[in-house]
């Protein structure tokens, strides 16, 4: 018994340890043996819980290894559905539909989105349409300390991705927990794919028809959402298309937040 807990907090350590060296400029794939085995250990500094308590709360001090922990870490929590979409979001765009202010969101409709996009949160609490659109509403009420929080949180939960792989190999894709972070990157990016293509089983190829700060494409492993039980697509060929609801904000309305 006592072995197994030894070696179990070996695991840990080791991780840990190896995890510090991580960065966009020195990506590595996240093991997730060794995220699993810290994320339930109450010793740990990434024992869930707590850190999503953090992370819940707008923790600045969070570093890339907390949202490495995070981000992959929620695959083992039970409300990771990445298959489902959350209920809330059909409202978000109805809502949205219904918008025709063209500077911002209508005071009439302000309280219900605020109150759809928090409750899309509580379901994917790490979805960047969702934290960006939060980031706009809390600009647009003047709390620009908020903004700055949701704003950050978008930068990590984008950098820890992108500390996943360099995305322009099939070797060392960027490592997803839901199919539209793939496009919430591109689209960060300012990359438009215009055909996505599975190269393996788990990595999916975006291919741009204009070169993206010299690459030709990227590439993502999206496997772990396959791994819940989720049909993957028939035709592995096929053009894509972005949400026109992702960025409703404009550089007037968030010029002060920096992403």
């Amino acid at each position: 018994m006592i072995k197994s807990l030894l070696l179990a907090a070996a695991v840990v350590l080791s991780g840990t340890v190896r995890a510090q060296d991580v960065t966009p400029d020195n990506p590595a794939a996240p093991d997730d043996r060794m995220i699993e085995a810290a994320v339930v250990n109450l010793s740990s500094p990434y024992y869930y819980p707590h850190l999503f308590a953090r992370y819940e709360a707008g923790d600045t001090t969070l570093t890339l290894q907390d949202y490495r922990h995070l981000y992959y870490g929620f695959r083992f929590d039970d409300r990771y559905q990445p298959t489902e979409t959350t209920p809330y979001a059909d409202s978000i765009t109805l809502t949205l539909t219904r918008n025709i202010d063209p500077q911002g969101i209508s005071p009439e409709l302000f309280g219900d989105l605020e109150r759809q996009v928090r409750g899309a949160l509580a379901d994917e609490p790490f979805n960047m349409r969702y934290i960006n659109l939060a980031t706009y509403m809390a600009q647009m009420k003047g709390d620009m300390a908020e903004a700055g929080r949701y704003a950050r949180k978008m930068r990590m939960i984008k950098a820890a991705i992108m500390s996943s792989g360099t995305g322009i190999t099939k070797n060392s894709p960027w490592h997803v927990l839901y199919r539209s972070d793939e496009s919430d990157i591109l689209t960060s990016l300012g990359a438009r794919p215009t055909k996505r293509m599975y190269i393996t089983f788990d990595v999916e190829y975006f291919h741009l028809p204009v070169k993206n700060n010299g690459n030709r494409g990227y590439y993502f492993n999206n496997g772990r959402i396959y791994s819940k039980g989720g049909k993957r697509e028939s035709d592995s060929k096929h053009r894509f298309e972005f949400n026109p609801l992702y960025n409703p904000r404009s550089s007037k309305h968030l010029k002060n937040i920096e992403y």
